[in-house]
């Protein structure tokens, strides 16, 4: 193991990369803020969902105003009070509707506004009428008695008349055609409020359809926009921010937390202003109807914010849990997929499995109390809307007994509170959805705002298109973790053109080295150059461009093998990706392939063996044209027979290039122009191959101990 990957280590000694805060300090207000800046690029389509919520509230609040409408006015019209007039005086009656004509007298109905006025008739060639039905005859009365009462049918003298509470009113029986020409317009008016009413829920059905396509648009557009971000800005992280964040737990940023803002944008911001819209209307329908209902029914409403109150505090938590938790069993199940040949190997299955439902039943435990939570809330909303309607019926039925509500105001008004409770049912649900998603933008937001350690400097040196790759270290100290030392003191220069190897036992800092180099950390004291310029001076595309490096261990991306030595780079060539192949002498293998460079890979590569991958690897820097080749440790997974052929090539690419190569086998870097032996952070001896076994130094016991090992195989067989 390289000396960077043991600082690596000791600087996460002490804990676990899959340990992570439970709550992120930022208020609630921030996070609105920082979710809404992402929608108001679409504000006008949000707007306009939001106008199409006002008109969908309409036509849903219209229906039971309708049926009210239907009921009073027209089912139980017949017994409404009427203005009478003479029949050559019925434009009398227009003010108040369109009248009916029975014989010489016409008849209008007027609502219970006019029926409460003072008695005096506004119009002195008015008079009073009503329909009144006693033992299922129609009575048609002179006046407007007291229905409430029972009233009497009498005959006097041929005439017939209705006593109620001690006053008489003149009647006459109606036959069945009278009364259906009353009815005629209750026919009509009922026909008219069935289209109306079929309008609406058409009409609505059709707005919902809209504005649920137009929001699931924008909601996948916002989401696009984040996960884009989120992608660009992970691309940009230094390797430390890798060191310390698995893989898994940035998945699930990327995908479930970005999915938990899809759910707020596409669904949750435009619902809750309908919904609110909603409960808004229908208190000014139902105030407009009946105070004393309304009051009635509002006396639930302390109950339910003390409970939305508890909800918001108990659930937030429950949410930050459930999130937590998951990034944890994420981050565990990638990690041991990954390796699963070694769990296999060392017959470590059980006890991963044991791990992963200690895991796995942490979450479950989580979840399971967000659900008991819900469990409580919703259903208690529901209660107290049950708990409304029963004070309704309660109230309202004896108002409707005692004649001073209508029936269609309470048969309204049952509706009405079943559409002001069906919001706050559902407002449960959003504010669930919002709670998840305030987690998820804690830590989407919380990895936006982390910034990369290695940025380029605010004022940049641009290098030559002809990079010399010459090397300077100058007196580098650096450290992973604060104080503890990797590189101490470390001064070399590499010339332009130089094959220059790094060796020494593991810990020795040589791969550290290779890290700086092209910045994947900074260093704290010192200075490394790249043709005379601060490699901090230098544009980080710039920097990396010049340099290739082909590591130990070699990451194959899910492709064929034209693409992974490419690497979708446009601008290189077929003719120069089977340039590369030749060059490391791996093209012979490739045409053998069925699809040749076409072929495709597994993941990382499991259908290659470790030479092959390696050999790809070398043609993957190859094909880029560095100016700077830097191998670390690239040559340990290659046989024998294999190094000789990796080695002729290495002749060919170092020509003019400077050459960087970490080994621990010294057999392969005997031809390095200067060699520089690491030990314990510091350069300790420095010259080529001979030079240094003429010192007879650390140099010469390293070679010493691998030849002595080389000369007793033979016997170990």
């Amino acid at each position: 193991m390289g000396s960077g990957e043991e600082g690596r280590n000791g600087r996460e000694s002490g804990m676990s990369i899959h340990a992570e805060k439970a709550v992120v300090d930022i208020k609630d207000g921030q996070l609105l803020k920082k979710m809404l800046a992402y929608a108001v690029p679409h504000w006008k389509m949000i707007t306009l969902c939001i106008g199409l919520a006002f008109l969908i509230v309409m036509s849903d609040l219209a229906r039971p105003y309708l049926m009210k409408i239907a009921i009073d006015d027209h089912i139980n019209g017949l017994h409404k009070p009427m203005y009478a007039a003479e029949a050559g005086k019925a434009d009398r009656l227009q003010p108040y509707g369109k009248p009916v004509i029975i014989g010489d007298t016409a008849y209008v109905r007027i609502g219970a506004a006019e029926a409460s006025e003072p008695a005096a008739i506004p119009d002195a060639g008015l008079r009073k009428a009503q329909i009144v039905e006693i033992g299922g005859a129609q009575f048609l009365t002179e006046g407007w008695p007291d229905t409430k009462a029972k009233p009497e049918v009498r005959q006097i003298g041929g005439a017939t008349e209705l006593a109620v509470d001690g006053q008489t009113y003149p009647a006459k029986e109606l036959d069945e055609d009278t009364v259906s020409k009353f009815r005629e317009r209750d026919t009509g008016g009922l026909l008219t409020l069935g289209l109306f009413f079929l309008i609406t829920v058409v009409g609505g059905a059709m707005l919902n359809y809209v504005q649920t396509n137009l929001l699931q648009y924008t909601g996948q557009h916002i989401i696009y926009r984040i996960r884009s971000q989120l992608f660009e800005h992970l691309s940009r992280m230094s390797a430390s921010f890798f060191d310390r964040n698995p893989v898994g737990r940035l998945v699930v940023r990327v995908t479930q937390d970005t999915e938990t803002l899809n759910q707020l944008y596409s669904q949750v911001i435009v619902n809750l202003v309908k919904d609110i819209i909603v409960l808004f209307g229908i208190l000014v329908i139902m105030m407009q109807m009946s105070l004393k209902l309304t009051a009635l029914m509002i006396v639930v409403i302390p109950l339910l914010i003390g409970m939305t109150i508890w909800y918001r505090i108990v659930v937030r938590e429950a949410q930050r849990t459930v999130r937590l938790l998951l990034s944890r069993l994420n981050s565990f199940l990638a990690e041991n997929l990954s390796g699963i040949r070694i769990t296999q190997l060392f017959i470590r299955e059980e006890r991963q499995l044991e791990q992963f439902r200690q895991l796995n039943g942490e979450h479950f435990k989580a979840g399971l109390r967000g659900v008991i939570i819900n469990s409580i809330f919703q259903p208690a909303v529901g209660f107290l809307g049950n708990l409304a309607i029963a004070l309704l019926i309660w109230y309202g039925g004896g108002s409707v007994l005692d004649g001073t509500i209508t029936f269609g105001i309470v048969y309204a008004f049952t509706h009405y509170v079943r559409q002001f409770f069906n919001p706050l049912m559902s407002l449960a649900e959003k504010y669930n959805q919002i709670q998840t998603a305030m987690v998820g933008a804690e830590r989407i937001f919380e990895l936006l705002d982390e910034k990369p350690s290695i940025v380029d400097a605010e004022v940049t040196k641009a290098m030559p298109k002809q990079v010399r790759g010459e090397i300077e270290f100058e007196h580098v100290w650096f450290a992973y973790n604060e104080g503890e030392w990797v590189l101490r003191d470390v001064s070399f220069k590499i010339e332009p053109g130089q094959t220059i190897a790094f060796v020494g036992a593991t810990g020795a800092g040589k791969s550290s080295i290779i890290s700086l180099i092209n910045r994947f950390y900074d260093i704290q004291k010192g200075t490394i150059r790249l043709d005379g310029i601060d490699i901090r001076d230098i544009p980080l595309e710039q920097l990396r461009r010049a340099v290739s490096v082909v590591q130990q261990d070699v990451f194959l991306f899910n492709g064929d093998i034209a693409s992974n030595i490419r690497l979708n780079e446009s601008g290189i060539t077929d003719e120069q990706v089977r340039e590369a192949a030749r060059m490391v002498h791996m093209e012979s293998f490739i045409r053998k392939q069925p699809l040749g460079f076409a072929t495709p890979l597994g993941e990382r590569g499991v259908n290659l063996s470790l030479g092959q991958r390696q050999l790809l690897s070398f043609a993957r820097a190859i094909v880029f044209r560095p100016q700077i080749l830097i191998l670390d440790e690239a040559t340990s997974n290659i046989d024998t027979e294999t190094e000789l052929v990796v080695q002729d090539a290495l002749r060919t690419i170092s020509k003019d290039r400077t050459t960087l190569i970490v080994a621990h086998r010294l057999s392969t870097i005997q031809h390095a122009d200067q060699i520089i032996v690491m030990h314990k952070g510091k350069v300790r001896e420095t010259g080529n191959h001979y030079q240094l076994l003429a010192q007879k130094g650390y140099y010469y016991k390293l070679f010493e101990l691998q030849y002595k090992e080389r000369r007793q195989m033979p016997d170990a067989r």
